[in-house]
């Protein structure tokens, strides 16, 4: 069994010829792909997002959460008690 070419420098169907700069420009992007798949894609990804990870995240939400409960609170407690008005 012969291993022929994916893209052959022969015309196909209606007597239609790639030109060769087509060719080359394929074969060019092939080989990017190829390499790009090849490498890891989340290499970066662990170290980019290392605060998620190690929960740095995780405590700075509940140091913002706790801060607005407080906030809550002293607002809540400063605020002037409820009343009916009786006299209209």
């Amino acid at each position: 069994m012969e291993d022929k070419p994916i893209i052959s420098k022969q015309s196909f169907g209606l007597n239609i010829t790639l030109p060769k700069n087509a060719i080359k420009e394929v074969q060019k992007a092939a080989e990017l792909e190829i390499k790009n798949i090849s490498l890891n894609p989340f290499s970066n990804y662990f170290e980019q997002n290392d605060k998620v990870f190690s929960g740095e995240v995780a405590g700075e939400i509940r140091k913002y959460q706790a801060q607005i409960y407080t906030l809550g609170q002293i607002m809540h407690e400063g605020a002037a008690g409820q009343s009916f008005n009786t006299k209209m």
